[in-house]
């Protein structure tokens, strides 16, 4: 039996039935805002949100992870709390336990560190893999490995709530504050307490007048406690779990190949990174085995690669897995109903050039702009029509030499549709492309037949606008100057870019206008 279904036992187990009905309440709602803030920092930073999954250090070898072994620890408190519950005159004792898991999960570091670079990577900071060192409290002389007391569950929280303020997450602390409560924490772990039939009493000094707190509420607190860790972690060994079950292979904009390793769970366990050189790096993450990997190092702020032989990298333009050629089939560049610049980092220019070389026609030339450039065997279009073209969200056409051409209805409304689509290739050569061209023009033709009148776009055509291209007085006669005028409003005429930061409009969802 795994951790969380034995939490969950235990969350129903230590108190009685209306409590129960409340943590369900609380970890419901706890369990959707988790899902947000997880897809959020996925979603806006996905390698350092990698990093952060694998809570990615230095090389360990053994059973090292606390993580692993405060699991373990709240399995059996729980099945202690089970077995103590079925006792009767047992309640302050299934109490004093309950604190001690209360106390237990506040006190985890992983979570609070998970948090934190969840939080980062929704601002796009880089993954640090101790995020809360600066808030150390040196202990004696200071050197190169002087020592230093870590920092309190309290102080971590405060700097949540500094990176959580950053980014409008306040409502991770407002959570948090429902159930963290230091002085009770302090109180039970100094043995500066005592219980009641009614109370939960705390004592400083010797004052017995300090502090009450009402079981109910103590309950309420606790209920609140598990719930959050319950929600928490969950969400992350869902995320962990969608990662793995998820693409193997992911290519970046700078031709590197990530990818996926998994373990006997198919949960994320590490990484790997193709680099075109030849080389890789890896990291890797096992319960009870430690963690291992090559080729990277820890910073102060970040991850880094050694990405081998620096010349053979740079020179490089194509992605490279294990030696060989590494092509993506049956897969796209967008998430279907959005239109991106193709992010590229280097050798645009260059590859634009190659194509030009082989092909004139700037359809075909987009065409294969866009496979050596996001490394995708696709063709993308888009159709837009004041009538329905087809029924349901998604429609598949299988052609005979293609896996298919696939179209997804991504916008509707009284007066018009929108359809996504893509034609999947099987390979990169010059015929199949132009072939596979040929057949989306074919099925264009034979949807007009069928008397639909619509608007017909392929994604990315180079120098699909003639306004983009003109040609200025030459300061030298011999030479003439073409200049490219790059709109920062849409992608139709911005074939590729180093970065989408540059613009000033993030949201790539397809839109209307876009599609002429």
């Amino acid at each position: 039996m795994n951790f969380f279904t034995n939490i969950k036992k235990f969350l129903k187990n230590i108190f009685k039935k209306e409590d129960s009905l409340k943590i369900d309440k609380y970890t419901e709602e706890y369990l959707k805002y988790f899902d947000h803030l997880f897809f959020r920092a996925g979603n806006t930073s996905g390698f350092d949100f990698l990093y952060t999954l694998l809570r990615v250090q230095g090389i360990t070898s053994g059973h090292w992870d606390a993580f692993v072994e405060a699991e373990e620890a709240i399995m059996d408190f729980s099945e202690m709390l089970r077995s103590l519950q079925k006792q009767k005159g047992m309640e302050k004792r299934s109490i004093q336990l309950g604190m001690l898991l209360y106390c237990h999960s506040t006190e985890m570091s992983a979570p609070y560190e998970i948090l934190a670079n969840l939080l980062r990577c929704c601002q796009e900071q880089p993954y640090k893999f101790r995020p809360f060192s600066r808030l150390a409290t040196p202990i004696g002389k200071q050197g190169l490995f002087g020592k230093s007391r870590p920092p309190s569950p309290k102080k971590k929280i405060e700097h949540l709530r500094e990176l959580a303020q950053k980014c409008g997450e306040d409502n991770l602390l407002e959570i948090i504050d429902g159930y963290f409560r230091n002085d009770i924490r302090n109180a039970f772990y100094h043995s500066d307490y005592t219980i009641t039939e009614n109370e939960f009493r705390i004592i400083e000094e010797g004052n017995p007048t300090t502090e009450i707190v009402n079981l109910e509420e103590l309950s309420s607190i606790l209920a609140k406690c598990f719930a959050f860790y319950s929600a928490f972690f969950i969400t992350y060994r869902n995320a962990r779990r969608a990662i793995g079950n998820g693409k193997k292979y992911h290519i970046r904009p700078n031709f590197e190949v990530v990818e996926i390793l998994t373990n006997s769970e198919e949960l994320l366990s590490g990484f790997k990174v193709h680099f075109p050189s030849g080389t890789h790096a890896f990291f890797e993450r096992e319960d009870y085995e430690g963690t291992k990997g090559l080729n990277f190092m820890c910073e102060k702020e970040g991850i880094s690669l050694n990405v081998g032989d620096l010349n053979k990298y740079q020179e490089a333009h194509s992605w490279v897995v294990d030696g060989k050629p590494f092509e993506q089939t049956d897969t796209r560049y967008n998430e279907y109903g959005y239109w991106r610049p193709i992010v590229l980092n280097r050798h645009g220019e260059l590859i634009e050039s190659e194509v030009s070389k082989i092909v004139e026609d700037k359809i075909v030339r987009g065409a294969l702009f866009y496979i050596y450039a996001t490394g995708h065997l696709a063709i993308e279009f888009i159709l837009k029509s004041k009538e329905q073209i087809f029924k349901g969200e998604v429609y598949n056409k299988p052609n005979k030499g293609f896996p298919r051409i696939e179209i997804k209805n991504i916008y509707n409304t009284e007066n018009e549709y929108i359809y996504d689509g893509t034609l999947f290739l099987q390979n990169k050569d010059i015929e199949s492309v132009k072939e596979g061209l040929n057949v989306i023009n074919d099925f264009v033709e034979e949807i007009q037949n069928f008397g639909y009148k619509f608007v017909f776009s392929m994604k990315y055509e180079i120098y699909k606008d003639a306004s983009r291209i003109s040609t200025f007085p030459p300061k030298n006669k011999d030479k003439k100057v073409r200049t490219i005028i790059i709109s920062m409003e849409d992608p139709t005429s911005t074939l590729f870019t180093s970065t989408l930061s540059i613009f000033p409009k993030q949201d790539w969802s397809i839109k209307s206008d876009w599609i002429k």
